[in-house]
């Protein structure tokens, strides 16, 4: 009988940890899913820039140097994973801004994705990936900076000169 109490203890503490885990703990871990895929050399990259009236700008590269910077720039970003709950709060703010979308190619079928990532306030993002296994899709809050658009435009715009 005292070791169905503490048996029954011991799974009660389990269940409770894996819960704040779960719901509270992950949400205050830093964590980029990218950082994972920085030693890899990506084939190309592209970016789109949808403004607010509906057109699109889009950049992309095929050059190795100036891809392997941009994927080294962003496993470098600060992450915090978000609740949906307050991904959808950030958003719902911004709903007519122009915001990026990018396609970080590392091979054929391996593909990261970036979007809802709005210009006036790049701090919030979603990532996801055609990667079997892809740990970490999801909505994401840059910690300590924003998103520099500018600079990965510059890249791409240095080697199409």
């Amino acid at each position: 009988m005292k070791r169905l109490k503490y048996l029954a203890f011991a799974l009660g503490i389990i269940f409770l940890s894996v819960y704040l885990y779960q719901h509270f703990i992950y949400y205050m871990i830093p964590f980029n899913p990218i950082e994972e895929y920085a030693t890899e050399s990506p084939v190309d990259f592209h970016l789109t820039h949808n403004l607010s009236d509906g057109e699109e700008i889009n950049a992309k590269s095929h050059d190795q140097k100036t891809c392997d910077l941009i994927l080294e720039y962003l496993s470098n970003l600060n992450l915090k994973p978000l609740k949906d709950k307050d991904a959808r709060n950030a958003l719902a703010k911004k709903e007519n801004e122009g915001y990026i979308t990018g396609m970080l190619k590392l091979d054929q079928s391996r593909e990261i994705f970036i979007s809802d990532l709005f210009i006036d306030d790049p701090d919030v993002l979603h990532i996801s990936s055609s990667i079997a296994g892809f740990k970490g899709e999801g909505y994401y809050k840059i910690v300590d900076s924003t998103f520099d658009y500018d600079y990965i435009i510059n890249l791409i715009g240095k080697e199409e000169k």
